[in-house]
């Protein structure tokens, strides 16, 4: 499928242009693919208005943003009543550029909006239709979005919340990859970054209907992942992770869309894994959901991923305690052996860099490119603390 190339250029533009931000843009796609909604969880000024901008400009989508508070009414997203057909007893709201009338919806702050608001977004979200005058209306939205600096532990929330079944948490970058950011952010303030159509929102249709088509057959062809995926369950939920049976079923359709978006020929158990990552209502869940892809074996060389994930981790730390250590003019040989110590991680570093990238998976291409940034890091530091 020609869309299919096409979504990878899409892809490969936003990752290109928001460094640092591939796991977000991974859910962000896969929310799009889907059709699923998708809350972005991260602290002010870490891109994610532009990142959601940016995507509706290269898919030339009608797009809606709007800042949510407490005094927002559902007019100011649904458009204004029809004055004329009120007064023929007809409550109608002209829907022409409001959230009606998008391809893509992003409503930032959404749990600082009325409850007024939250009603009327639970039938939208889950069922795209909307009432209007004395008919249900139905929607063309490809993709709904919406952001929070942080998550919402209301009661009244809970089911907006579980709405969401694709949620990203994500912060400030690395240190490791601040020069990159400010190179691309100074390029972008500059108006050096154009943006332009690689995708139309047909062929994002289509897309969605290979997600679905993908999704279905798992009832026949691949009863393996099934059973690893149940297994995974299970294991969440012996650890107090629960999942509602809606969203059981949505993440098998989010690892349809991971599918198309990493270039698998069919859902495999990658693909769920990936999906059941976006699934965490909690940072705190996510090593919960790790530990349960680990034992359903539904990955491959996961336990390789999350080592590499805790020594770029320990690596960062053991630069920062030699630095401290320097500064703090410790023993020459306390000093030595930090140092040591820190060429013998980076050493670790390569041989899974090599381990994980023998294999060309996509799924490890992300996780390749982070520990060779770190590599970069941590070899630039070891040679300026071994001079000093």
């Amino acid at each position: 499928m020609k869309n299919i190339n096409k979504i990878f250029e899409v892809k490969n533009y936003l990752t290109d242009t928001f460094v640092g931000r591939e796991d977000v843009i991974n859910g962000v796609l896969a929310g799009l693919i889907s059709g699923e909604p998708t809350l972005l969880v991260g602290p002010p000024g870490t891109a994610k208005t532009s990142i959601i901008d940016t995507m509706s400009k290269l898919i030339n989508a009608r797009y809606f943003y709007y800042l949510l508070t407490k005094f927002t009414e559902p007019e100011e997203l649904l458009g204004p009543i029809d004055i004329t057909a009120l007064k023929n007893g007809e409550y109608r709201n002209i829907t022409k550029g409001k959230l009606p009338d998008a391809n893509i919806v992003f409503l930032d702050e959404i749990f600082k909006s009325s409850s007024a608001i939250r009603n009327t977004l639970l039938d939208i979200m889950l069922n795209r239709r909307l009432p209007n005058g004395g008919t249900m209306i139905n929607l063309d939205l490809l993709g709904i979005y919406s952001a929070s600096n942080e998550i919402s532990d209301d009661e009244e929330d809970m089911a907006l919340y579980d709405r969401y079944p694709i949620k990203i948490f994500h912060r400030y970058v690395e240190r490791t990859i601040l020069k990159d950011l400010l190179d691309k952010g100074i390029s972008m303030e500059s108006g050096k970054t154009m943006e332009k159509p690689l995708l139309d929102t047909g062929e994002v249709v289509m897309l969605q209907s290979e997600a679905v088509r993908r999704m279905d057959t798992l009832r026949s062809t691949d009863n393996d992942v099934i059973d690893r995926y149940m297994e995974a369950i299970f294991q969440l939920e012996e650890n107090d992770v629960i999942l509602s049976d809606r969203r059981k079923i949505k993440l098998l359709k989010i690892a349809a869309a991971f599918s198309i978006l990493m270039d698998s020929k069919t859902i495999t158990g990658n693909d769920v894994a990936m999906a059941m990552r976006y699934s965490a209502d909690s940072e705190d869940y996510i090593p919960k959901i790790e530990a349960a892809i680990i034992d359903s074996k539904l990955e491959n060389k996961s336990d390789i991923v999350q080592k590499a994930e805790t020594t770029m981790e320990e690596t960062k730390s053991l630069i920062q305690s030699t630095e401290n250590a320097i500064n703090r003019n410790s023993p020459y040989n306390v000093v030595l052996d930090q140092l040591s110590l820190l060429e013998i991680y980076i050493k670790k570093l390569e041989r899974m860099k090599f381990e994980l990238g023998s294999d060309h998976s996509p799924y490890h291409k992300d996780i390749v490119n982070r520990i060779n940034t770190s590599l970069e890091f941590a070899g630039s530091r070891y040679e300026k603390l071994k001079g000093r």
